[in-house]
């Protein structure tokens, strides 16, 4: 791919009905409300004790989500930053660990099936490759939304090409991409593959992440974009709206302004 091709593919596409779910900060996505409800399950990779998106679709469709996460009840991470001398780290993390008991209890009451496992390329005790998930919980005959936020691990779960037919009963797909700037093209390469069923219809940059200079453009290291499936954006044109989009898009970091993104264009 011609780099200066790279930086359009992060171009959304113009569509209405865009609407925020989740956390008023740093958990919150943009998704597409009149198609929300045509899926069957959220499926979501990266829990993060943070269960404010998945009780908002819940409110929002009365649909169930399928959350994977194997980390939320692993002590050792925790501890390693306190070991690293990260004390305020440590304590958000300790008392997120120790919150995470009494929020789990109220899972159930939104339709929220909690897994201790993850997501990879390939299978293992603890990670499973999505086609493992798919037959598993019987996906095959589902329409889902498919949320990805595994810190950095999204690069191992495309290494797996079957995950892209799998997703072809995808009405949505939201996914945060970490480390652009040392992974810039593999991150080009997924937007590519998953534009050929999915339009890419709204970006935002995760602002606890830093800008880098790529050929004269200031792009963020770390960005969220939702993607819609085709079949719902009939006609394709290039968006020449401003990011963040004012009244929708919220900074990840509360006390941080919310950078504005032209990179693209």
């Amino acid at each position: 791919m011609k780099n200066n091709n790279i930086l359009k593919l992060f171009r959304p596409y113009e569509v209405s009905g865009l609407t925020r779910l989740g956390h008023e900060f740093d958990g919150g996505y943009i998704v597409h409300s009149p198609s929300l409800n045509d899926a069957d399950y959220l499926i979501n990779y990266g829990v993060g004790y943070n269960v404010v998106f998945e009780k908002d679709f819940y409110k929002t469709t009365n649909k169930p989500t399928l959350a994977f996460d194997p980390t939320l009840k692993d002590l050792k991470p925790i501890f390693e930053k306190l070991f690293k001398g990260q004390v305020i780290y440590f304590l958000r993390h300790l008392k997120n660990y120790l919150g995470w008991k009494k929020t789990e209890a109220t899972l159930p009451e939104y339709k929220i099936d909690f897994i201790e496992e993850g997501i990879s390329d390939v299978d293992t005790p603890k990670y499973k490759t999505f086609k493992y998930h798919f037959d598993k919980y019987g996906l095959a005959d589902k329409s889902i939304i498919f949320k990805l936020d595994v810190e950095g691990y999204e690069y191992a779960v495309f290494k797996d090409e079957t995950i892209y037919p799998l997703l072809n009963n995808a009405v949505q797909i939201y996914i945060e991409f970490h480390s652009l700037k040392e992974r810039l093209h593999e991150a080009a390469n997924i937007i590519a593959k998953l534009q050929e069923t999915h339009s890419l219809v709204h970006i935002h940059a995760n602002n606890h992440s830093d800008f880098f200079n790529y050929e004269g453009e200031m792009v963020p290291d770390t960005i969220e974009v939702t993607f819609l499936l085709n079949k719902y954006l009939p006609v394709k044109e290039p968006s020449k709206q401003k990011y963040p989009i004012e009244g929708l898009d919220r900074p990840c970091h509360r006390l941080k302004p919310d950078p504005e993104l032209t990179f693209f264009y």
